[in-house]
């Protein structure tokens, strides 16, 4: 899962060099292999709420507060401050068996202000927890891998300690809405074999596809004949694009899980020969493309397989027509409405409406609720559905734009919520037009 959350591994391996097609239009693409590269086999163990797993709770959700907050006159008596931040999880494993182990978490970045975020291992080592711009006053939610020492674990329950500092926050706060412990499995490990998982390889497979020259089409290939059954294959792209799981990165792996599900990754497919086609047409110009695929099995949920990543791949110049991202300028610190308080923010274009093909927005909120305002997000005073009735959940969005409401120059952006309490965050790294247009129309930017 990526830097933040899906990340890509250098491990041994093999894949094939593949040279895909030169279209009439100009269009080629270059797939260079990794060199001789295998995957890697994880067994995962998931957070689990309640007694009986060893964590009890107050809230319905996994919440850390600063030290202080126990002793505020308003929020020390709020059944919040109750959480000690304190998670155990499961994990029977000879240690001596792994090659690598990770913490996984999906977060919500917490108040505007709040500091510091960390978590310690079995009262072992601590670890950061990346700021994504929660120390800044920004709303921010993060999905970080945590490199693990083996050393930090122990064969049974986990005891991880998480804390937080005020910082700048009227109360330092944040909820951990899933958290992972990956164990790295090495080649000879005795569950491989068990599981008939100890002959296993696949790589991806690149192809072009016939109805659309901007498309990648991937499948899946396996050495080993018949092979374990496999419940889904998801893919995951190393591209610029949108920051959608606000990691401050265009550039990286993308997508994130909600609930330990994918979201935003570029498809899962459930069926042989697990053929996914990527359309690139909303993507900008750009090498050094990577794709990768995460293997699931129907006979051990646990246990993912890893393939290792086709590198090299590019998304060339277009004769006529560009893509580009513009981004979300002049937005409130934090950018976040409740209350009837309106917050402002505006998108710049150098183009005319005229020049412009396609044209998307791309919004990640935290949806507390809009309260009883009807038009709660507006761009240029048409509303858009960036958020639901209150979910209390992150949503992203992907909203086709009609050219006609866009301006070239300022493009203006509205948020009003009247709940008393939550309302609705404006995730960073805030709203974004992905835009395709006629090339003459204004300088490339990628």
């Amino acid at each position: 899962m990526a830097d933040n959350k899906i990340q890509s591994r250098n491990v041994i391996g093999f894949v094939t060099v593949l040279v895909l097609f030169l279209a009439l239009t100009g269009t080629a693409r270059l797939l260079e292999a990794s060199e001789n590269q295998t995957g890697e086999f994880w067994r995962l163990y998931w957070y689990e709420d309640g007694v009986e797993h060893g964590n009890p709770k107050f809230n319905s959700r996994f919440r850390v507060n600063d030290p202080a907050s126990v002793l505020h006159p308003t929020y020390g008596k709020r059944i919040e401050t109750r959480a000690n931040g304190m998670m155990q999880i499961l994990m029977e494993e000879d240690l001596s068996l792994l090659s690598s182990a990770e913490l996984y978490l999906e977060i919500w970045g917490g108040h505007p202000g709040t500091a510091n975020k960390r978590v310690t291992v079995n009262g072992r080592g601590t670890y950061s927890i990346p700021d994504t711009g929660t120390e800044k006053g920004h709303c921010a939610h993060v999905y970080p891998t945590l490199q693990l020492s083996i050393t930090d674990l122990v064969n049974g329950y986990n005891a991880l300690q998480f804390a937080c500092d005020k910082g700048s926050s009227f109360w330092g706060h944040f909820i951990v809405e899933n958290a992972c412990l990956r164990a790295g499995l090495k080649p000879n490990h005795p569950s491989l074999e068990e599981q008939g998982f100890s002959d296993f390889q696949a790589s991806i497979n690149i192809e072009p596809s016939p109805e659309n020259e901007e498309t990648f089409a991937l499948s899946l290939e396996c050495s080993q004949s018949p092979h374990p059954e496999i419940q889904r294959v998801d893919y995951i792209g190393y591209y610029n694009g949108y920051d959608e799981n606000g990691n401050g990165a265009t550039c990286d792996w993308h997508g994130m899980t909600k609930k330990r599900a994918p979201l935003a990754i570029l498809g899962t497919v459930k069926e042989s020969p697990y053929r996914l086609e990527w359309d690139t047409r909303m993507l900008p110009s750009q090498t050094g493309i990577k794709v990768k695929a995460i293997v699931y099995f129907k006979n051990n949920e646990q246990i993912i397989y890893e393939a290792p990543p086709i590198t090299d791949l590019q998304i060339p110049e277009r004769n006529n027509e560009d893509v580009a991202l513009y981004p979300c300028e002049n937005f409130p610190t934090p950018f976040w409405s409740r209350a009837n308080r309106l917050k402002t923010a505006e998108i710049h274009l150098d183009c005319a409406p005229s020049a412009i093909k396609h044209a998307q927005l791309h919004t990640v909120v935290w949806d507390g609720g809009r309260g009883g305002v009807t038009d709660y997000f507006k761009l240029n005073g048409h509303p858009l559905p960036v958020a639901g009735e209150g979910r209390h959940d992150v949503l992203y969005t992907i909203i086709d734009i009609d050219p006609t409401l866009l301006m070239e120059g300022s493009n203006q952006i509205e948020l009003l919520s009247n709940t008393d309490h939550h309302g609705i965050e404006i995730l960073l790294p805030g709203p974004a037009l992905m835009i395709r247009r006629a090339k003459q129309s204004a300088a490339i930017k990628n």
